[in-house]
Formats: structure tokens, C-alpha cells, sequence
């Protein structure tokens, strides 16, 4: 049974695209896997990204995201903003029941690994509380360098299993894009999983085989 968080270097980088992906992937295999986002921030009247996980895994949205805010925010910030508490507690019960439920869980971040969820509580302590392996999600273009290295960084310093690194959104039209994987790879010692551009949700299987082989499938 595994666990893993899906981390970004930033937000907007693809999270919910490679968690729904390799969620899919997993199904395929015969794997039973669940999605976790514990807390959905900038939520109308459906989570967005919460939606497309349980439309992937097949699980109630109320199982997959169970804390929204509607404020495009952290959620300590949204948490500050909205006057709503999240419950730590309450929310590692439920991590629990879905550990119990499934043989592989998806935690999907928000933003980046040090995003506080509450004061002085982190996506990095989340990961270390429930025990997660952790995957990170960065830009394949201009900007990536710092924000992957950091993120590593931080990861490591705290402790946490960091078992991938993801560059996203590979287009052809950035030349940083072709020098990117070489250098971070270089910075990490990671070579990084390179995913196209697509149009559309899905991304050709042959692309996540580097990730399924990451968690043992």
C-alpha cells in the first residue's frame, strides 16, 4: 500500500493533470486508487479539480475533496479569510479510511510543498504526519531552475522521501525547455519525468510509464 503527495514548485504548474493521469494509469492496471485533495481553495459551486479526480477514480467528490474555500487562496490564508477552521485531525481520519480503502492514494497539494494549510503546518508536515512519498510538479519552461531546485531542497532538508520530479508541459517553443531536465537533473540528482503539452486531459500512457515505474507498477 502506498501513499503519495503530488507537490508543485508553484501553482498552476499541473498537479490535478498528473494526479488524474496517473490515476487513470493506475486504474488501468487493475489497482485500486483513490484520490485525496484535502483542502480545494477558489471553489464555485463544484470543486474543479476535485471533480476531475473523482471522475477518474470513480469516488464520491465529497470523499475526494472534503474542505473548500472560495477565496483563491492557501488554505491558511483562505482559513484566515473565510472564518472556517480546517481540521487537521478530522482530515487524517478520513486519509486513514481512504489508506484502509485503497491500495494506492493520490494526495494532491495545493500550490507548493511549503504552503502552510494551517499557522506553522505545512504541505511538507502533511507529508511527514501521514507518511507520504512525495512527487513534485514543475514548468518544463523559463523559471522552472529555482522553483524545482527550492522545492527539492526543502523537501530533502525536512526529510521527506521525494521519489520523483515532474517537469510539465513541454511545448517546443521554450528553447529553456531543452536544457531544463539536463540542469535540474544536474542540481538534484533526479533526472526529471518529461510531460508534453496537450490539448486535451489525457496524455499519451507511454508518458507516465517513468511514473508508474517511480511507485512500483
Amino acid at each position: 500500500m502506498k501513499a503519495i503527495l503530488v507537490t508543485g514548485t508553484d501553482t498552476g504548474v499541473g498537479k490535478t493533470y498528473v494526479t488524474y493521469n496517473l490515476a487513470l494509469e493506475i486504474k488501468r492496471k487493475g489497482v485500486s486508487v483513490g484520490c485525496f485533495k484535502p483542502v480545494e481553495t477558489y471553489v464555485r459551486e463544484v470543486p474543479e479539480d476535485g471533480k476531475l479526480l473523482s471522475e477518474a477514480t470513480g469516488q464520491p467528490i465529497e470523499e475526494v475533496v472534503p474542505v473548500r474555500f472560495s477565496l483563491p487562496l492557501s488554505p491558511y490564508a483562505a482559513e484566515m479569510e473565510e472564518g472556517k477552521e480546517i481540521d487537521l485531525e478530522d482530515l487524517t481520519d478520513r486519509f486513514h479510511r481512504l489508506r484502509e480503502k485503497y491500495d494506492i492514494v493520490l494526495v494532491e497539494g495545493a500550490g507548493g510543498i511549503a504552503v502552510p494549510i494551517k499557522r506553522n503546518f505545512t504541505y511538507a508536515d502533511l507529508a511527514l504526519k501521514w507518511g507520504l512519498d512525495v512527487i513534485i510538479v514543475g514548468r518544463a519552461g523559463l523559471g522552472t531552475l529555482n522553483h524545482t531546485y527550492l522545492s527539492w531542497f526543502y523537501a530533502r532538508e525536512r526529510g521527506l522521501n521525494l521519489i520523483g520530479i515532474v517537469l510539465n508541459g513541454f511545448s517546443g517553443e521554450d528553447v529553456s525547455e531543452r536544457t531544463n531536465p539536463k540542469i535540474v537533473e544536474e542540481m538534484t540528482g533526479i533526472k526529471p519525468i518529461c510531460l508534453p503539452r496537450t490539448k486535451g486531459l489525457r496524455t499519451d500512457r507511454r508518458h507516465l510509464l517513468p511514473l508508474l515505474d517511480l511507485i512500483g507498477l
